[in-house]
């Protein structure tokens, strides 16, 4: 489990250390809402899954957190805890 504040510093150095067809999810405590990150190649790809479902393809790694940044307040605006899973 990961606090929500400090969830775009962790995605900066996991989106470093990732390798290909590797994923991140954020998810809630009730595990109904998540954010989903795969690298695929040199880019990145952004999958919502919660309030809304929509994904962003070939994102570069500031791209990312940008898009990070606007998707946490709208899945989770009132976590204080995620779960990070690492595949």
């Amino acid at each position: 489990m990961i606090d929500n504040k400090n969830l775009l510093k962790i995605l900066r150095t996991e989106l470093r250390k990732m390798s290909d067809r590797k994923r991140l999810k954020f998810l809630t405590y009730k595990k109904d809402r998540s954010i989903t990150v795969e690298k695929t190649g040199d880019s990145f790809e952004v999958i919502e899954n919660g309030y809304r479902k929509i994904a962003w393809h070939n994102l570069t790694e500031a791209e990312v957190l940008k898009q990070i940044k606007k998707v946490q307040k709208i899945e989770f605006p009132r976590s204080n805890k995620l779960y990070l899973v690492r595949n």
